[in-house]
């Protein structure tokens, strides 16, 4: 459409650079004729010329279209937003979930921990008890073991005692006597004996 009004308007050009280079006397039929198709241009380019955009209407569709693309991209940007609030509510909510089962699943290992510790400080109580009974029962046993060992270590060195001094005595009573035989059979024989 534009391109008719240009060249319709670069007609009109060349038609009045045509009319004034004319003289007025030969022209002036033919300038009747070109006045009447000039005229009727005018007439059909004024007839175009209000279906052409201005740049009023270029500048209200372009505000229209801005208007619905902010329009549009406010919408989209609400939804993802109510979207986005969905899905971290949703999270959030499952997160809580996970924590609190975590909770109670930790609550019920910390109880089973604390029943298992109760348990062992039973036992190790108990095995304390019944290591201190063994215990003192193998020291006494022990003391025991060692006084007897003690009272017939004694007694045996006493009854050594008795016997080394026995012994003694004998030995002592043996070399007396035989001693004494010794010194009467050598005085004996220094006496038979003629020298």
């Amino acid at each position: 459409m534009r391109q008719r009004v240009q060249m319709k308007m670069g007609t009109l050009r060349k038609i009045d650079s045509r009319i004034t280079r004319f003289k007025v006397g030969h022209a002036d039929a033919r300038h009747k004729h070109d006045e009447m198709r000039l005229h009727e241009r005018i007439a059909s380019v004024e007839a175009v010329l209000p279906t052409l955009a201005t740049k009023e209407d270029l500048a209200r569709e372009f505000g229209t279209v801005r208007a619905e693309t902010h329009r549009e991209v406010g919408g989209l940007r609400s939804e993802m937003h109510q979207e986005f609030g969905k899905v971290r509510q949703e999270m959030h909510q499952e997160f809580g979930n996970v924590r609190q089962e975590m909770h109670q699943e930790f609550g019920n290992v910390r109880q089973e921990f604390g029943k298992v510790r109760q348990e062992m400080h039973q036992g190790f109580g108990e095995l304390r008890r019944e290591m201190h009974q063994e215990f003192g029962k193998v020291r006494s046993e022990i003391a025991g073991e060692i006084a007897s060992v003690r009272s017939d270590m004694h007694a045996l060195g006493a009854g050594l005692h008795r016997e080394l001094h026995a012994l003694t005595w004998r030995l002592i009573g043996t070399i007396v006597t035989v001693g004494t035989a010794l010194v009467a059979a050598t005085h004996f024989l220094s006496k038979i004996s003629p020298t």
